[in-house]
C-alpha cells in the first residue's frame, strides 16, 4: 500500500537492518530499524512472521543454510511475499529470522510450499524453536506515525 508521498513496501524494508548485535535476544520490535524504515511507506497492515531459534550442538549447520536457502527462494516467489530477513546464530548459537508478508493467508499459503515443508523436517537439529506471529501495521496519528507490533496467539 502506498501514498503519493511514499514508496512502496517492498523497497522500503530493503533498507530494514538490526540495530543492536544482540537483536535475536530482544523483542522484534526493538532489535531493527523499523520506526525510519516504515516512515518511508504509507498506511498499511502486514503480517510478521518471527523465528527464534538455537543451533543444537548436533546441528549439521550445511544442511540447515540449504534448506533454509531452499524456502527462502520459494517465498521469494509466492504471492504476498514482502521481505525476509536471514539471522546469523550468536556465540551461543541463537538465532532470529523472520518473513514479512501481505497477509496472514499469504504467509500460510506459502508455509505448505515443499521446500518450507522440507525445512520443517530438520527439527533434530534445534536446541529449541519459537514461531512468534505479529499484525504489523502504520497509521498516522497526530502525534505523527505510528507502527505497531501485536502480538497473535
Amino acid at each position: 500500500m502506498t501514498t503519493l508521498d511514499s514508496i512502496p513496501i517492498t523497497t522500503a524494508v530493503g533498507k530494514l537492518t538490526a540495530i543492536d548485535p544482540a537483536y535475536m535476544k530482544l523483542p522484534i520490535r526493538d532489535g531493527f530499524n523499523w520506526d525510519e524504515v516504515f516512515a518511508q511507506v504509507g498506511e498499511g497492515q502486514w503480517y510478521l512472521v518471527v523465528f527464534r531459534s538455537r543451533h543444537s550442538s548436533n546441528a549439521d549447520e550445511v544442511q540447515l543454510t540449504e534448506f533454509d536457502d531452499r524456502a527462502r527462494e520459494a517465498a521469494l516467489t509466492a504471492p504476498g511475499y514482502i521481505h525476509y530477513f536471514a539471522g546469523t546464530p550468536s556465540a551461543d548459537g541463537d538465532c532470529l529470522s523472520f518473513c514479512l508478508w501481505e497477509s496472514a493467508a499469504h504467509a500460510k499459503s506459502a508455509a505448505r510450499l515443499d521446500a518450507h515443508v522440507a525445512a520443517t523436517t530438520l527439527v533434530n537439529y534445534y536446541a529449541y524453536y519459537q514461531l512468534e506471529r505479529w499484525n504489523l501495521s502504520k497509521s498516522y496519528q497526530r502525534e505523527g506515525v505510528n507502527v505497531m507490533f501485536e502480538r497473535l496467539l
